[in-house]
């Protein structure tokens, strides 16, 4: 049965979802979005959400209803796929928004640590983590 997080997230753009019998976690994101809201996303997966997880665990992060990122978001986001949480399995983010997914492409290139794949559609979203699923087991 897939579950809302029932996290501190009440007044931030960001939903999270615990889907796929809780192997996979899924952001939808909504504007506004700033990078403080990044920051205590990352803290709540950190500290929250990944460490009760099995093993790996994908995160499909649905940019889809986002136009505008923040400012900070180069800095942010790569302090944030730097250093992932040993739990935190690929990220899948979800855009056709032709700004969006040049961040997220460039994002995809400055990782090394994390692996990170980019597609337009939540359904090719869910078709990878399954993938992704079907591989572990």
């Amino acid at each position: 049965m897939d579950e809302v997080y029932q996290g501190s997230y009440i007044g931030m753009p960001v939903q999270i979802e615990l889907i796929r019998e809780n192997r996979v976690v899924l952001q939808t994101y909504s504007e506004p979005l700033d990078s403080r809201q990044m920051i205590e996303l990352r803290d709540q997966m950190d500290q929250v959400i990944l460490p009760s997880a099995a093993g790996k665990m994908p995160i499909i992060a649905d940019f889809s209803n986002i136009r505008n990122l923040p400012g900070t978001i180069l800095t942010s986001g790569t302090s944030m796929i730097r250093k992932p949480h040993a739990n935190s399995g690929q990220i899948i983010f979800v855009t056709s928004n032709a700004f969006v997914n040049a961040m997220a492409h460039t994002f995809a290139r400055l990782s090394f640590k994390q692996s990170i794949k980019v597609v337009q559609s939540l359904e090719k979203a869910y078709q990878a983590v399954d993938a992704l699923l079907s591989e572990t087991g």
